[in-house]
């Protein structure tokens, strides 16, 4: 008898196991706020939903990389979230779920709202579904980012210079930092490099880079219609010359020596401990956390400025990276997540959430930036990040192109790139060589 109550008692537990699973209506991941705002208001946007659908939802913060993980996981054991946000998805992830048909069409949260965003960012989200070999929104833009320049001022003028020295040419500006600035600032006192340029392959910043070095330089990788450019002789002409300009500050000592090992933040963590003089990052965060330590070093002492003129005198676009929230065709509450999304994506609701962030993302709505916290030229950091998006020609990363392009930020082959050049010492023709027969067979997969 005591066994039976026993046997009983554990069916029990072990049914209690499962209960919390489908006792919430919505699971959401997300990434934690770099900001406690950030997290307050989506649990608020949670808040509203709730109350006026009278469902629970569960939401869950991680670290980017942890997030991605848990869902990479999840997704293999056939159980994830209903609704997910990471900053990697974009750029490693979402072109090949969409091709696998693993991502939930979004057309019908969109398309009702479809003119209040950027036709930019909903191209960004329109991806090929390999099963039904027809495109569709199977994402909902977020937010989106460009690589942004920020230099220290007051080193600069310490160094004996002021911001109107400053080049505007592609070469002349990045020697400019390494030949005059570097030196100077280090017979005034300051144990300072020029430039903040990582070279590992465990960070996503010298990606992003690079790919402005190569659009500076002209040369097309994947093409808008997805086909991969790179074996032609004139795409390799212009990347080895961009790459080549590229790694000359590594080579000669502009760089910190540790940046071969820099993961995600340890080039900004170099810049505000004023290690070089010039960062460049693909969102506001450097200035974001400068600006919650110091508020008079944000607004005096570093600035914020868009690229120089690319080599042949014309403007650098600004390359866009749009942020994406997903859902899953395995996904047990599809139709609550778009739900939410509706109540998300509300004006009321998305603004406070991204101006949380302290500006280190531009909004994918237009409406949004009339607020005066993009617009106010006494900001001299977002209101350059609103310049640059809103003043200069906006592309995609190749990723946008082509799903195979999203093995390649996976496998990071562009940091090996700099790798080989740098540490193992090969030419750049070489390390190209290396570089185009992975990525032909990335593309033949």
């Amino acid at each position: 008898m005591r066994r039976l109550a026993t046997l009983a008692l554990a069916a029990i537990v072990l049914g209690s196991l499962s209960v919390p699973a489908l006792s919430q209506d919505l699971t959401i991941w997300w990434v934690k706020g770099t900001n406690i705002e950030e997290d307050e208001a989506l649990k608020a946007a949670v808040g509203t939903w709730e109350s006026e659908t009278g469902k629970k939802a569960e939401v869950s913060f991680f670290a980017n990389n942890d997030v991605t993980t848990k869902v990479l996981a999840s997704l293999k054991a056939g159980s994830p979230p209903d609704l997910t946000f990471s900053f990697d998805y974009d750029l490693a992830f979402s072109p090949t779920w969409a091709y696998d048909g693993d991502l939930v069409d979004m057309s019908d949260v969109l398309m009702p709202i479809r003119d209040e965003f950027q036709k930019s960012a909903l191209d960004s989200v329109y991806l090929l579904n390999g099963t039904t070999g027809k495109r569709s929104h199977y994402a909902v833009p977020w937010v989106q980012m460009t690589p942004h320049i920020h230099y220290w001022k007051s080193i600069l003028e310490d160094a004996g210079f002021t911001e109107s020295d400053i080049p505007d040419q592609w070469v002349e500006f990045f020697h400019f930092w390494c030949d005059d600035v570097q030196p100077a600032a280090r017979e005034a006192g300051h144990r300072v490099f020029g430039l903040g340029q990582g070279y590992s392959t465990v960070s996503n910043d010298p990606f992003f880079n690079i790919h402005i070095w190569l659009n500076a330089y002209g040369a097309q990788v994947v093409a808008p219609d997805g086909t991969l450019r790179i074996n032609e002789p004139e795409q390799k002409e212009r990347i080895v010359r961009a790459m080549e300009e590229y790694v000359r500050p590594m080579k000669n000592k502009c760089v910190p020596p540790d940046a071969a090992n820099w993961t995600g933040g340890d080039d900004n963590v170099s810049f505000i401990n004023r290690k070089h003089l010039v960062e460049m990052n693909p969102t506001l965060s450097v200035p974001a956390a400068i600006k919650k330590a110091d508020p008079n070093v944000y607004l005096n002492e570093i600035r914020t400025r868009p690229w120089p003129k690319a080599p042949d005198g014309s403007s650098t676009p600004a390359m866009v990276s749009v942020k994406q929230v997903v859902s899953f065709t395995s996904s047990a509450n599809i139709e609550n997540a778009k739900s939410f999304l509706r109540v998300l994506l509300r004006p009321e609701n998305i603004g406070p959430m991204l101006k949380g962030t302290l500006g280190r993302w531009m909004p994918v709505m237009p409406a949004l930036l009339d607020d005066p916290f993009y617009t106010d030229p006494a900001d001299p950091h977002i209101y350059a990040m609103y310049r640059q998006f809103t003043e200069t020609e906006n592309i995609p990363f190749p990723h946008a192109y082509s799903r195979h392009y999203a093995k390649v930020m996976a496998e990071r082959i562009w940091g090996k790139m700099l790798g080989r050049i740098v540490l193992d010492g090969w030419t750049t023709e070489r390390a190209y060589d290396e570089l185009a027969e992975r990525m032909t067979e990335l593309f033949a997969e």
